[in-house]
């Protein structure tokens, strides 16, 4: 009898794609080494599995970019869809920012995008120039960026857990910056 420990092949292309997205997700999180074989076996998939889908370590990271990216993207678009605006512009942006920080399955992802950043500098400025070319065809003011800025400390926050605000003060902090952005464009 044969002693070799074979794993059952899913027939499920999007599900096992899936999977392995977020074993690198909870092992950049955990600051675990990441690697082709480290991922296949948080997804319980084999490295060909992996290999398979994403062919690189560099790709499966772009590939965790770009799925995150596209989530916010989405949360953009419907930010402005629910409350006017160009879903680039600085309200939207705020909106989905803190719509972002509060669940939990994004904040685990953006926290893996994030790790991965300070490591690998080539995911880093491709956040960077995506950011470039939101402000390149959003041409927003002073008051706008402040904005963002804010929302991106807040964002920050909420993924590493360094304020412990309510929902008294998300909403106040929300509202006093949305009132910026309004009074910038009014």
């Amino acid at each position: 009898m044969n002693d070799v420990r074979q794993r059952t092949r899913t027939r499920a292309p999007a599900e096992v794609y899936a999977r392995i997205l977020a074993a690198a997700a909870e092992l950049l999180t955990e600051g675990a080494p990441l690697s082709i074989g480290s991922v296949a076996d948080a997804a319980g998939v084999t490295k060909g599995a992996v290999q398979h889908h994403f062919g690189t370590r560099e790709a499966l990271l772009q590939a965790l970019w770009g799925s995150t990216q596209a989530e916010f993207l989405d949360d953009l678009g419907r930010a402005a869809a629910r409350h006017g605006g160009s879903p680039l512009g600085a309200a939207s942006y705020l909106r989905a920012t803190v719509r972002a920080g509060q669940r939990r399955h994004v904040t685990r992802r953006w926290r893996a995008v994030l790790a991965a950043c300070v490591v690998e500098r080539p995911l880093a400025r491709q956040w960077s120039d995506w950011v470039g070319a939101c402000r390149r065809d959003n041409a927003e003011g002073t008051q706008e960026l402040i904005v963002r800025l804010a929302a991106d400390g807040l964002w920050l926050s909420d993924l590493l857990g360094i304020y412990k605000l309510s929902a008294r003060e998300r909403q106040a902090l929300q509202d006093a910056l949305l009132a910026r952005t309004e009074a910038a464009t009014a």
